[in-house]
């Protein structure tokens, strides 16, 4: 029988270092299909041909919130359409093992079209600019 290794308590300080600079902590973005994207999303860029759609999650160093966003790239147009999620509402209860769950929705903002590239990058950094004049992020 093997001896597992002891190991030491190590304080929760990784994220305060990894996010010290950052105004936005992102997760790798990922391609989508049409089917996957928000329906919200599809239909506003209904018609347009060799459209992209991306996701990506982001974490407020600061506050710790977190935003779902979707933008899907259109490069004939030198468009970008985008929605984010900074919050859930709960739309059900499931008993799981006699403990009630809730069954959680996001909730999007309505989609936003601007400028861009045909550079993720790019369009994400616009869009998250977009979002923080407004006051949505």
């Amino acid at each position: 029988m093997r001896e597992q290794p002891i190991s030491e308590a190590v304080p929760l300080r990784w994220y305060s270092d990894l996010l010290e600079d950052a105004d936005f902590y992102r997760g790798q973005e990922h391609e989508i299909s049409k089917e996957r994207a928000i329906p919200a999303l599809v239909k506003a860029v209904a018609g347009s041909k060799e459209v992209r759609f991306f996701v990506v999650h982001l974490l407020d160093p600061d506050t710790l919130k977190r935003a779902l966003i979707e933008i899907v790239l259109d490069p004939m147009a030198g468009e970008a359409v985008g929605v984010a999620s900074t919050e859930t509402d709960v739309v059900g209860w499931v008993d799981d093992d006699g403990l009630k769950q809730p069954v959680l929705r996001d909730v999007w903002t309505d989609p936003i079209r601007f400028r861009s590239a045909p550079d993720f990058e790019l369009a994400l950094d616009h869009y998250l600019a977009i979002l923080q004049e407004r006051g949505d992020l």
